[in-house]
């Protein structure tokens, strides 16, 4: 009962920042050209929010419709003595821009002020919440702010099932490699490295993504090409974005947890590890330096192999003083749970389905919860015909082969025994999505494994992270949601790049990003600058409907020193209007798919919980041991 009452808080604190900030942003901008317009002395007729029908509104003493409209695609405030817009805002009482007496004679300066007012008062919004930032700090991570790697995946997952080498690690870059430039353009953080490899237009001869990296590294600097591969960031959406396999270092500081091996063995609470070995023979080009908690995870990984457990030794610093070490032998656990295996052909490519047991609600977090349901711990590739039937954290709801009944099985092991032996069957399997779809699917040749549990070292060591926050400018906020955008639509508009229209996002996704964020007040105000610089960028794009359309229409009849004529204005208009809406409705369906997608990652997210065993689990909640003054940290795993 107490998890419903949090979660309907979470819920209502999401929607409300929603509606306060997207909300209040889209406000903001129409408020810009309703105040203009009022000072310029023009006749405002309507101040909507959201486009299409009224919901519910009310006419104020000044004459104007204030209202709230079915859509919730953006807004507009309809000037009739400007422009028609008859299609997107309704019919006017006046009539169109050249139609009836206007109020007053509109000179050129009225309309670029009243155009212009949107964006200005977008651009002013963001300052006015930069300069808060600037105050409170904007949230940061460890090691974001460097170009130094601390981590190189040898191999990345670039959509379900589909494993590669990593990028980066092909390339030869290499933890402690300090990246200069990228594609010949200098950076100064690994956010811009993050950004600049998604966003990035270079291709090699033969076609494929590639990026030029200028790179320190003792001293020496050193070209890199590295070719990135497209990753599936959205099953449903289609969403692929450059990635190489890299994350930034962060400082090892660690904390034992109670009576695990690290305690035992003399780990105490804020020591800084440097360095790593594991073997029992060690030499001293054994010892590996440390750039990041990912990359000294991998080195332990190796302590456990086909001769038992293999000491772990470190060196670390305590309290500042000097450099020392000492050696834990790690304690072998079962880790990833039991897994079933479905292995079949797709128009002659292999397929895997990996199975777990879960709880029949994912969102149980007990660590002892009865796992009592089976269900697909990884989807399948998207050019699957199944990929959209078999997504993380669905449910099994029974399975059937040719001629039998339908079976419940509730374990990889129920699984397997309904099928023994290893010849290939058909079967039909029936499903429920993670979003509550059902359907049944016929596999040709399928055969059923187990996968015994895994077992690997454990150390009982916490990664310990405080939160940071970085005090960054009005500036530097305008100048980094600037390059943001421009870099953005640059890769809109370049052939070269990966990404495209579909990879806009649209209201869904964005209130979506709003509701993720929304327990941390930084985090949203950062998003607010974020969308209302979009916003002021966007609206004054010179294209017919937009504010930069209208604003290039009055300059050119100021340029002729005539108006056009009122046909061909609304000639364009409707051409523009009816390629906007087409446009609004293949990115609303596109977001409409990413939003399902985000969905069924959440799924995705629980689901992976219960590839581990609940002995591992449970040493995850073993208390940490510190002292009684040791400050509020958050911790991340072994």
């Amino acid at each position: 009962m107490l998890e419903q009452f949090f979660s309907l808080l979470d819920s209502v604190r999401g929607i409300a920042v929603i509606v306060l900030f997207f909300g209040g942003s889209i406000f903001v901008h129409e408020l810009g050209h309703f105040l203009a317009a009022k000072w310029r002395g023009l006749k405002v007729e309507r101040f909507s929010i959201g486009f299409g029908p009224r919901v519910f509104g009310w006419t104020g003493k000044d004459g104007v419709d204030y209202r709230i409209s079915l859509l919730p695609l953006g807004g507009y405030v309809a000037i009739p003595e400007l422009a028609d817009m008859e299609l997107i805002e309704g019919k006017s009482a006046q009539g169109g821009a050249g139609e009836g007496a206007p109020a007053k004679q509109i000179s050129y300066t009225d309309k670029v002020i009243v155009f212009a007012a949107g964006a200005f008062f977008n651009v002013l919004f963001a300052l006015v919440l930069a300069c808060i930032l600037w105050v409170v700090k904007s949230p940061s991570h460890e090691g974001y702010d460097s170009t130094e790697i601390g981590y190189v995946a040898e191999t990345i997952e670039v959509e379900a099932g589909v494993t590669v080498p990593g990028p980066a690690w092909e390339a030869g870059l290499r933890p402690g490699d300090r990246i200069l430039s990228l594609d010949g353009e200098k950076v100064e953080s690994f956010d811009k490295i993050v950004q600049g490899i998604a966003l990035g237009t270079q291709r090699s001869e033969d076609g494929r993504p590639q990026a030029t990296l200028l790179i320190e590294r003792d001293n020496a600097v050193l070209e890199k090409k590295v070719f990135p591969r497209l990753v599936s960031h959205n099953p449903r959406s289609g969403d692929f974005i450059r990635m190489i396999g890299i994350e930034p270092t962060n400082t090892v500081t660690v904390a034992p947890q109670e009576n695990s091996p690290a305690a035992l063995a003399g780990v105490r609470y804020g020591d800084r590890w440097t360095q790593v070995a594991t073997g029992a023979e060690l030499r001293e080009d054994s010892w590996k330096t440390l750039h990041s908690f990912s990359e000294f995870r991998e080195i332990v990984s190796g302590s456990v192999g086909e001769n038992g457990v293999q000491p772990v030794r470190v060196r670390y610093v305590r309290d500042g003083g000097k450099p020392e070490e000492l050696s834990i032998v790690p304690k072998a656990i079962p880790v990833k749970s039991e897994t079933a295996l479905i292995r079949f052909k797709e128009n002659g490519t292999e397929r895997v389905l990996r199975l777990i047991a879960a709880p029949e609600d994912l969102s149980n977090t007990a660590i002892r919860a009865k796992r009592d349901t089976l269900r697909v711990l990884e989807g399948l590739p998207a050019d699957s015909i199944y990929a959209g039937t078999f997504l993380p954290g669905a449910l099994i709801d029974g399975v059937a082969e040719q001629g039998s009944g339908i079976a419940a099985p509730k374990t990889p092991a129920d699984l397997k025994a309904l099928f023994p032996g290893e010849a290939p069957r058909e079967i039909s399997v029936f499903v429920t999505g993670p979003s509550g779809e059902g359907a049944s699917v016929r596999i040709s040749a399928a055969s059923i494994s187990l996968e015994p549990e895994a077992r690997e070292a454990f150390l009982g060591v916490l990664l310990l992270r405080e939160e940071q926050l970085k005090r960054k400018s009005p500036w530097q906020q305008f100048s980094d949601a600037f390059d943001m955008t421009f870099k953005s639509i640059g890769g809109l508009l370049n052939p070269n790049s990966d990404i495209g229209i579909s990879h806009l996002n649209g209201v869904f996704s964005i209130g979506d990003t709003y509701y993720a964020v929304s327990s941390n007040l930084r985090s949203v105000l950062v998003l607010t600058v974020l969308i209302n610089i979009n916003l002021a960028i966007l609206n004054l794009l010179p294209i017919p409907v937009l504010d930069g359309g209208h604003i290039l229409i009055a300059t050119i009849q100021r340029l002729r020193r005539r108006p056009i004529s009122p046909r061909v204005i609304n000639g364009v208009q409707f051409v523009f209007i009816f390629l906007l809406l087409l446009f609004m409705g293949f990115v609303l369906f596109k977001d409409f798919a990413r939003f399902r997608g985000n969905r069924d990652m959440k799924a995705n997210v629980q689901i992976a919980r219960f590839q581990y065993t609940p002995e591992f689990l449970e040493t995850m909640d073993f208390p940490v041991a510190k002292p009684s003054d040791a400050p509020a940290q958050e911790k991340s795993g072994d």
